[in-house]
């Protein structure tokens, strides 16, 4: 399953503009890519080690959350 790709053509749909160039386009999934390439390997490196999640390991995935919506919410206020 492309979780990543899925994720890629909804962000299109809804936020790329309709009229946006084939560069504008091209550039925003080059861009869209390497941060979730950038958000994975934040995730990946900072797991505590072993198989089980530690409280550590939620903490971060809470805090990652937290940015993320708050980025989004400046987004629809117009101050990002």
């Amino acid at each position: 399953m492309r979780r990543i790709g899925a994720a890629w053509d909804s962000y299109q749909r809804e936020v790329v503009p309709k009229n946006a160039s084939t560069t504008q386009r091209w550039e925003t999934r080059r861009a869209f890519y390497a941060g979730a390439q950038a958000l994975f390997q934040t995730i990946i490196n900072l797991l505590e080690p072993g198989s089980d999640a530690t409280d550590a390991d939620l903490r971060m995935m809470d805090e990652i959350d937290a940015e993320l919506k708050e980025f989004a919410n400046a987004v629809e206020r117009g101050r990002a």
